[in-house]
């Protein structure tokens, strides 16, 4: 049968694995890498909040990566709109190379994953991957009530 559960730890590990020599190259954790790329990816979720939650990782590791990030000056934190709670973290002009060896090491690792797949598959296995994901986030919401 197939197992579910080891596909998403040797998924995960390989990724690790792959970003390992692009985090060496420029003398950052995984945490700070993770963190930048989510906000280069996600420029319409940039508070620390929004990478808690849409990366599984603990406050405090999000945290001291974008104090790591601001203090290599990778990243900028700033309050807008007169809220004066959230800090919204913005990539910075020099994070653009790292960002842009990140995103080639995140294609690879893509096409690892699709490796002899047809367009065809690929599109259906992005789909039924969407399906997974709602499906996890509808009853992790009714385990958080």
């Amino acid at each position: 049968m197939y197992n579910l559960l080891e596909n998403i730890f040797i998924s995960r590990d390989l990724y690790q694995a792959m970003i390992a020599p692009v985090c060496d190259k420029y003398d950052m954790t995984q945490a700070e890498m993770i963190v930048l790329l989510f906000l280069a990816n996600n420029p319409q979720n940039d508070t620390a909040t929004d990478i808690v939650e849409k990366r599984r990782m603990t406050k405090s590791a999000v945290s001291m990566a974008a104090r790591a990030l601001q203090e290599k000056g990778l990243i900028t934190g700033e309050y807008t709109g007169g809220n004066h709670r959230s800090i919204h973290l913005r990539v910075c002009k020099n994070a653009l190379g790292i960002i842009e060896d990140g995103r080639k090491t995140q294609d690879e690792y893509l096409k690892i994953l699709t490796k002899d797949f047809s367009e065809s598959e690929r599109t259906a296995f992005r789909d039924y991957i969407m399906r997974v994901t709602d499906n996890i986030k509808h009853y992790n919401e009714l385990f958080e009530r």
